[in-house]
């Protein structure tokens, strides 16, 4: 069912964000996980930008880490990529089986 892909690809949305203590995406994941455990998905249009490739997710890598640092920022990156990429999948998905 893709409302329950789309659950988890927010969950693990949140988990990464809260692991980079990105509290304001963590939240915001969180809270549409609420909706839509409530069949509200008037977030998934701001959602879908938000998640959109070439999107506000680039501003997210981590591009200036230390050389020690190197190897813990590009799995962090990579990370990145494979949640943003699976949220806006499903999302994308969604959306266009609901318009």
């Amino acid at each position: 069912m893709i409302e329950q892909d789309l659950k988890n690809a927010l969950d693990n949305a949140a988990k990464y964000f809260g692991k980079r203590s990105i509290s304001d995406w963590r939240d915001e994941a969180l809270k549409a996980v609420q909706m839509l455990e409530n069949n509200d998905f008037s977030f998934v249009e701001s959602m879908w930008l938000k998640y959109a490739p070439t999107c506000e997710i680039d501003e997210l890598l981590i591009i200036d880490a230390a050389p020690e640092d190197e190897e813990r920022a590009n799995s962090l990156n990579d990370e990145l990529a494979e949640v943003a990429n699976r949220t806006f999948a499903i999302l994308d998905r969604l959306k266009n089986e609901r318009t």
